[in-house]
């Protein structure tokens, strides 16, 4: 018979280990949220990571007229607008986080979503970083085995700038 003293140690453990658990994607969130996206920013890149490994087929709407193996993307980022997946070879998902005329607001969304990567992956990610020309950069963040997720910022006319986060399922 054990003694009511270690049943209490252990249900404080297990209370203890799920309190850090849930703390720790709370403190992601938070993190985001201090780098200026919404809290809803971290659940939402987990939907695209966890989803790559299908492909994303859970997340396919209507296809898109005009396009071939590609569908309407049913998860967007919060604050960003539309989504795409490409049913390629590897399959992607893509979507528009800013487009427009004004630099700053480009430059801004493009830092936003890179500092909201790195809070809202695990710190076995790794991230790297390369500019081309003026106007075009990108960051490219990859785990391991699985998915790699990349912000390209461009100008895409004159004055026209846009910035898409890209998540690339592992190749099959």
């Amino acid at each position: 018979m054990r003694s009511s003293g270690t049943a209490s140690i252990r249900v404080a453990v297990l209370t203890a280990a799920l309190a850090a658990r849930a703390w720790a994607g709370e403190s992601d969130t938070l993190r985001a949220a201090d780098a200026g996206l919404s809290p809803g920013f971290c659940p939402a890149l987990r939907t695209l990571v966890d989803a790559a490994g299908s492909g994303f087929t859970a997340l396919r709407g209507t296809p898109r007229v005009g396009g071939e193996n590609m569908w309407e993307g049913t998860k967007r980022l919060p604050g960003g607008g539309e989504c795409v997946v490409y049913g390629g070879n590897p399959p992607a998902y893509a979507c528009t986080l800013y487009a427009g005329d004004v630099e700053e607001n480009a430059d801004g969304a493009y830092d936003r979503t890179v500092s909201g990567l790195k809070d809202c992956l695990p710190g076995a990610w790794t991230t790297t970083q390369k500019v081309d020309g003026v106007h075009a950069r990108t960051t490219t963040v990859t785990g391991g085995t699985g998915p790699s997720l990349s912000v390209v910022s461009r100008d895409v006319s004159g004055d026209a700038y846009l910035v898409e986060l890209w998540v690339d399922a592992p190749r099959r």
